[in-house]
């Protein structure tokens, strides 16, 4: 909720001052309804918004639409990416990985599956080449319990070493890996699923309704 209010907030602010100059600055138009797309995604929960393809690519009209919204979230990314002393990805079973979005050359060659959730990013070449899966959640929300249900059963269902990841390897890769870890009887409680998570990667995180969420899981809801 908190970031599709910003996001509208900023795309009225953007398209007030357009307005308000006309001439060349009617072309923030474009950015301000790029970010008030993005808060119908968020303030609808919907990743439709992106529309991002099965094959991990989003589709070129929304490219151009969503462009400047795009822009400064990878501005954004290789900025926290460039500074963070966080690893890029840690190990959280014998054959499973999580972290932050990768770069085409950091995909390790044991990596048979990765496991995307972004919605708002195309996932780079190398990462899609072989064993791709996406799941598409929306930065700080969860898919419903039954789709988070099937998507872990089907990862833990995978042969081989499995990378998942969100942008950064936080909120939205924690809730998938400590829904895993419950799906495979590895904890025996939320909390201790949490602790296991931020055990293996500290900077992880969850949000009040994503660990709702999954105590819901827990509890059979």
């Amino acid at each position: 909720m908190k970031y599709g209010l910003a996001f509208a907030i900023l795309a009225v602010l953007i398209a007030i001052y357009a307005i308000r100059n006309g001439g060349w600055f009617y072309l923030l138009l474009w950015p301000a309804v790029s970010f008030a797309l993005v808060s119908v995604a968020y303030l609808f929960a919907s990743v439709s918004v992106f529309g991002k393809l099965p094959n991990g690519t989003l589709p070129l009209g929304r490219s151009i639409l969503l462009a400047p919204f795009l822009a400064y979230l990878a501005l954004v990314w290789h900025i926290v990416r460039y500074f963070s002393r966080e690893p890029a990805f840690n190990q959280l079973t014998d054959t499973v990985f999580i972290g932050r979005r990768l770069l085409s050359h950091e995909r390790r060659s044991d990596f048979d599956h990765i496991v995307d959730l972004t919605c708002e990013f195309s996932e780079p070449p190398a990462l899609r080449s072989l064993g791709y899966i996406s799941f598409p959640t929306l930065d700080g929300h969860y898919p419903t319990t039954d789709t988070m249900r099937q998507r872990v059963a089907r990862v833990a269902e995978l042969d081989g070493t499995v990378y998942i990841h969100c942008a950064q390897g936080h909120g939205r890769t924690a809730t998938f890996a400590i829904a895993y870890l419950l799906h495979l009887g590895l904890s025996a409680s939320v909390d201790d699923a949490v602790n296991y998570v931020l055990e293996r990667r500290p900077d992880a995180h969850l949000n009040r309704t994503q660990y709702a969420m999954l105590c819901s899981i827990h509890n059979g809801g």
